[in-house]
Parts: structure tokens; C-alpha cells; sequence
């Protein structure tokens, strides 16, 4: 099955409903338990897509949401640089269950699906998913300083980041943490201090002690009455 969005003629159709002209297409007719067309399926195309692009996606649940606060969230929400999606949970389950098989949508046996995906208790209750493009600890800092407003009205129940599942100790401990280009700048700022305090010198010493070995074992080839005298 083709994955990537690049089909060869044109521009790469980066919408989601290219991904899934994309992703799916093969020799072979793709059989899925619900009509290919139909919005079940399309729905779980869509949550897969958004758990595979999004390295950050955090649940929430929300009670007695007004229509026009939850325009003010998503809108809130994008404003740095999140995106906020509603989600049928146990459609959001049944992707889950068959997120590692390569098509979630198509008829699986009680055996093939995972039951103990730890995301699965999340779904209890209306559910949101706040999705993020990148792996930004400050961007999940102001998103939860932000829901702490919400007076109970929207509140996150656990995450994926990257490829580890967070509770909510686990979040506010990662949104501490420095962003991946920063951790980066640092190691290589690390690597500079050793490369002009202790490495070079190491490595130095070390070659050092080498070539005196070398020398030394040369200078008894090429001298043996000598080397003979010293070890008398």
C-alpha cells in the first residue's frame, strides 16, 4: 500500500482526503466492515491519520460545553498551534484496538485486536482530541495554563506523545522540558566544552602513547645489540 502523499504527477495532495486516495491505493479492492464510502469509515481513516501526523495529541472531556464556548476553545486552541477535534469514542476505540494493523477498518478477528491499548480507558464520557504538529513541551504548557480557566468545562484525561502514553503527572512534567531544537543546542554546546576542555586532549594522549610504543618497538627491530645492552 502506497503510505506517502507524493503520487507521482503534480503537486502531493497534503489534505486528509488525499492521504486516504493516497494511502489506499493498490491492485487489490480495499474491503472494509463498514461501506468504503461511509462516514464510520471515514472516521477512523481520520483518527488514524491524526495519531500518525500529530506527534502530541492530548484527550480532554468536556461537560455542559455551550456551543459558543466551544468556538472560543478551538479557536484558543489554534491560536497555539493546536487543533481541537471532536471524537465518536467507540469509533476512536475500534481504531485503537486495530491501530497496528494496516487498515483499522477492515474485518478483524477477536484475536488480531489489541484490548489492552492504554489509551482505550481515556474514552469515557465526550471526548475531545487536541492534536499538536510537533513535539512543543511550551505549546502543552499553554494549552493546560489555558483549560485551567475552564472551570471543569474541558479538562485533559491523558496523551499520546510521540510514541509514549502520559497521565497528567507525566504532562506536567514534559511541559517543562526544553523543545527538541533546544535539547540539540545544548548537547552540541556540551560536545563543544569537551571537544576544548578534556576530549581532544584524551584522544591526543592517547595517540601519543601509540606512537611512543610504536617508536619504541621499531627501535628494537632495527637495533636489537642495542635493545640487548639495555636489558642487561
Amino acid at each position: 500500500m502506497i503510505r506517502n502523499l507524493r503520487l507521482g504527477f503534480g503537486r502531493p495532495d497534503t489534505t486528509i482526503f488525499g492521504y486516504f486516495a493516497a494511502r489506499y491505493i493498490s491492485t487489490a479492492p480495499r474491503v472494509t466492515v463498514k461501506p468504503l464510502h461511509s462516514r464510520k469509515t471515514f472516521l477512523i481513516d481520520s483518527y488514524k491519520h491524526m495519531m500518525e501526523h500529530n506527534p502530541v495529541v492530548l484527550f480532554a472531556h468536556y461537560n455542559n460545553l455551550l456551543k459558543q464556548e466551544n468556538a472560543t476553545f478551538r479557536s484558543q486552541i489554534k491560536g497555539i498551534g493546536g487543533c481541537m477535534t471532536s471524537v465518536r469514542n467507540n469509533l476512536f476505540q475500534v481504531y485503537l484496538r486495530n491501530a497496528h494493523l494496516p487498515d483499522p477498518c477492515a474485518k478483524t478477528s477477536k484475536n488480531q485486536q489489541n484490548k489492552s491499548h492504554p489509551l482505550l480507558p481515556l474514552f469515557k464520557g465526550p471526548t475531545v482530541a487536541i492534536s499538536f504538529p510537533e513535539t512543543d513541551p511550551a505549546k502543552v504548557a499553554k494549552l493546560l495554563k489555558l483549560l485551567e480557566k475552564s472551570a471543569d468545562k474541558l479538562f485533559i484525561v491523558g496523551a499520546k506523545v510521540e510514541s509514549e502514553v502520559y497521565d497528567m503527572a507525566q504532562l506536567n512534567q514534559f511541559k517543562s522540558l526544553p523543545t527538541k531544537p533546544e535539547l540539540q543546542s545544548q548537547l552540541l554546546g556540551l560536545l563543544h566544552i569537551l571537544s576544548g576542555a578534556g576530549l581532544v586532549r584524551t584522544l591526543e594522549s592517547g595517540s601519543q602513547a601509540l606512537y611512543l610504543t610504536l617508536q619504541s618497538h621499531h627501535d628494537n627491530q632495527s637495533n636489537p645489540e642495542s635493545s640487548e645492552k639495555k636489558n642487561d
